[in-house]
């Protein structure tokens, strides 16, 4: 699984941020045990062990939420570990509710989690990748990264903004030999919902349609874990084509596939009324 160098068997190394819970976390015990060198970050302190992973994962601290602090990362990260052969950015904040009654402070974090911090972490990395001539950057969106559910608006927002910086990304590191992908999951048992429970403000409003939203949401039968999940990520980051996106976990290929067979105007205006009478 490693890379012959010199006539020595090099172990590759994979970077993913946001490992403290979900798919990240699973990702990373995963691709431990296929053999990788693995890296990961949490916003808290602690080694491996208190954080209840295997020894020979090394977890780093890193604050998304702050500008500049994944750049500064990148360059130490660089400087102890070397350039790792897989970025995997992974992290990122959930947010739910009415456009309207988003604060704008939460939008401008949730932007700086979601999309300018691993654009920041990208770029850290990609003068190491291009040097040698090899590499893989791969985003973890969601299918809400090429469709929008309702009241996940802001949300699927950055999803959607860092679908359209993959694919950029994609014709700019082809010739370099750096391989990027999208990870697009479907409906995984993660932390990431939990957005949707306990909410007591009021929508005033809207509430009626949040309610007839968290109704839909609650009716939903198939769920992917997180371990099922991420040993089909693990396969999409091995995979050596020049695939771009992977739909993986539950739903995720049959709502995109649906889309593209509807095209995007029938397919909302289904959506639409799917959701507002979950009933029917």
């Amino acid at each position: 699984m490693g890379k012959r160098a010199k006539g020595v068997l090099r172990v590759r190394s994979i970077l993913i941020t946001g490992v403290s819970s979900g798919l990240g976390r699973a990702l990373a015990a995963r691709a431990h045990a296929a053999g990788w060198r693995v890296f990961g970050t949490t916003r808290r302190e602690g080694t491996a062990a208190e954080h209840g992973f295997p020894d020979g994962i090394t977890l780093l601290r890193l604050e998304l939420r702050l500008p500049q602090a994944p750049r500064t990362f990148a360059a130490r990260f660089i400087a102890e570990h070397g350039v790792p052969d897989v970025l995997v950015n992974n992290a990122a904040q959930a947010a739910y509710g009415p456009v309207e009654l988003m604060d704008a402070d939460a939008l401008r974090q949730l932007f700086q989690v979601n999309v300018f911090s691993a654009i920041e972490l990208t770029t850290g990395f990609l003068p190491g990748m291009r040097d040698r001539g090899s590499g893989t950057i791969a985003n973890v969106t969601s299918i809400g990264g090429r469709t929008v559910f309702p009241f996940f608006t802001t949300y699927n927002a950055t999803k959607h903004a860092l679908e359209g910086f993959s694919e950029g990304l994609w014709h700019e590191l082809k010739p370099f030999g750096i391989r990027v992908k999208v990870i697009e999951p479907g409906y995984v048992e993660t932390p990431i919902y939990d957005v949707m429970s306990g909410v007591h403000r009021s929508y005033g409003a809207y509430g009626p349609a949040v309610e007839a939203m968290d109704a839909f949401a609650r009716g939903v039968k198939r769920w992917t874990s997180p371990e099922a999940a991420a040993e089909q990520v693990l396969a999409a980051i091995e995979d050596t084509s020049g695939r771009l996106r992977y739909p993986v976990a539950a739903y995720a290929r049959s709502l995109l596939a649906a889309r593209a067979l509807l095209g995007s105007e029938l397919f909302i205006k289904v959506m639409h009324a799917r959701w507002r009478r979950p009933d029917r």
